[in-house]
């Protein structure tokens, strides 16, 4: 879980119509607009999940409950994440999705963050879901709100008949917000990928776009949200969108609960194939 997509999720603050772009930026634009909406009913969200006595606790030992990397520099912060649901009866459905994510901060310049996600399920006995997702990026600000880096994805999806893709940008980036509650930024840069999509082998230039925002709502929750977008240079109409959107609160120094949102959407899918994949996953993640 987590920042899949290749859209990060660090546990750190301060760190079936064809559409066009220009419904892309206004997607980016409902994105923002959810976070802000997101952080209205956080409270009340926390409190279905944590009681306020436990939050209450928490900050009396904040010494003794610290949350991994919530400070400036952080050593290596790892993390696995584990969501499931199971349904039987009238029908029977299984869900599974496994993360595994790092995330580094050396010193004040240099981000590293990598995460692959696996996910499963089952429906009726049909599988309905076969995916595995990986991202890798590193960042170097030069600038106090500048930054450049690398990015790297891959994609399995035997549903969406995505054999493999994998691609690797360079980027240059922005922070509009980056201190110790909130940070929100902006990327964009050129790529090349390669995949094997409905049966097809091919390779190309293409240009990358990503914007990530993450605010802690209280000192041991916080809410994210971020969005990728891959962008053929010879098809701008065959454009590819990931986009995420969650909620993850503290119980204890290793502990978390999170509960998120994830749409792919694929502007030219493969034949037979739609162009949405929806899934909301809620689990525990485990840090280390």
């Amino acid at each position: 879980m987590g920042d899949v997509g290749g859209v990060p999720v660090g546990s750190r603050p301060g760190h079936s119509k064809r559409v066009t772009m220009k419904s892309t930026s206004v997607i980016g634009s409902l994105g923002g607009l959810l976070l802000l909406g997101f952080a209205e009913v956080a409270p009340a969200a926390i409190s279905a999940i944590g009681t306020t006595d436990q939050l209450d606790r928490a900050r009396k030992y904040q010494a003794l409950v610290a949350v991994p990397g919530h400070d400036d520099v952080q050593e290596w912060t790892s993390s696995f994440d584990l969501g499931m649901s199971y349904a039987s009866g009238n029908s029977e459905t299984l869900l599974v999705t496994t993360s595994f994510t790092i995330d580094k901060e050396f010193g004040l310049n240099n981000e590293f963050f990598s995460n692959i996600t696996y996910a499963y399920g089952t429906d009726e006995g049909a599988t309905t879901t076969e995916e595995a997702l990986a991202t890798a990026s590193w960042r170097h600000l030069f600038r106090e709100t500048l930054y450049r880096g690398v990015r790297l994805d891959g994609r399995h999806d035997e549903l969406a008949d995505i054999k493999y893709r994998i691609g690797i940008s360079a980027l240059i980036g922005h922070y509009f917000v980056r201190d110790e509650m909130t940070q929100i930024s902006l990327e964009g840069g050129l790529g090349y990928t390669w995949e094997e999509q409905g049966g097809v082998s091919e390779s190309f230039f293409n240009l990358y776009l990503g914007e990530r925002a993450e605010h802690w709502v209280t000192d041991y929750t916080r809410i994210f949200q971020s969005f990728a977008v891959f962008e053929p240079v010879s098809d701008f109409a065959d454009f590819r969108l990931i986009l995420e959107l969650g909620l993850e609160t503290f119980l204890s120094q290793n502990l978390s609960f999170k509960v998120f949102m994830q749409d792919k959407f694929e502007n030219t899918p493969a034949p037979l194939r739609e162009q949405n994949d929806i899934k909301v996953v809620s689990g525990i993640s485990y840090k280390f």
